[in-house]
């Protein structure tokens, strides 16, 4: 969403139109998910407990925003959640990595905070994550649902890169999958030593993988998604 829409919106949002603010907070819900992920340094979900402090620290910044200030309000978003976060940690003391001192887990913030903010100028990584958004709709996938189909063991999540990686060597099946809409995976299993049962049980997080990699412009989300986020199951 372009500067000026952004600020259009808003003040429609201040000034008591909370259907403008539902649409909002619906259309930037994959940024809030991928925010706190990235400052939390682990796989989140929307029944996380730190999904949730980011998604008030949105709804605040949606109400005390001032662009007169010289910020982005993506900027301003960002330095909400990272202060909630960091209150969060304090007060739960719950440590990334287990770490089991304050320092060390504020200067691990503060370096993911440091990386992402320069992902984030000129919102770049948010429109590369809703021009996926509007792709996937295309196969009724949502980027928020990927919470729940991506694979839980690292190892898995690397075979279905893998899979991903083949798939996209075959430029008919590509073309199947981009004009059918549909996964064709007899084809793909006899061209392969893939078999239909992991592709079918993980075919939704399997399509978001390859139509990322089939899109290298979008470089800020190729660097962003990663195949082992953080603290998952191994």
């Amino acid at each position: 969403m372009k500067d000026f829409k952004v600020k259009q919106t808003l003040l429609q949002i201040q000034n008591g139109d909370e259907l403008a603010r539902e649409r909002f907070i619906r259309y930037y819900k994959p940024y809030i998910l991928n925010a706190v992920g990235h400052i939390c340094k682990k796989y989140v979900t929307w029944s996380s407990d730190e999904t949730s402090i980011g998604l008030i620290a949105f709804n605040r910044a949606i109400d005390t925003f001032d662009s007169s200030k010289g910020r982005t309000f993506l900027n301003y978003v960002y330095l909400l959640i990272q202060r909630d976060m960091i209150d969060y940690f304090r007060k739960e003391k719950r440590h990334l990595h287990l770490v089991s001192n304050e320092e060390q887990l504020l200067h691990e913030l503060n370096a993911s905070i440091e990386f992402y903010q320069q992902s984030t100028n000129n919102s770049e990584l948010v429109e590369e994550i809703l021009e996926l958004n509007a792709k996937l709709s295309q196969y009724n996938i949502s980027f928020e649902q990927l919470e729940s189909h991506c694979p839980k063991h690292r190892k898995t999540r690397m075979k279905v890169f893998q899979i991903a990686s083949e798939f996209i060597k075959h430029k008919d099946l590509v073309d199947q999958l981009m004009h059918k809409q549909v996964f064709p995976v007899s084809s793909f299993t006899k061209r392969s030593t893939y078999h239909a049962k992991p592709i079918e049980r993980h075919r939704k997080y399997l399509i978001t993988i390859i139509m990322i990699k089939l899109h290298p412009e979008w470089v800020r989300l190729s660097n962003f998604i990663q195949a082992d986020p953080g603290s998952e199951k191994r």
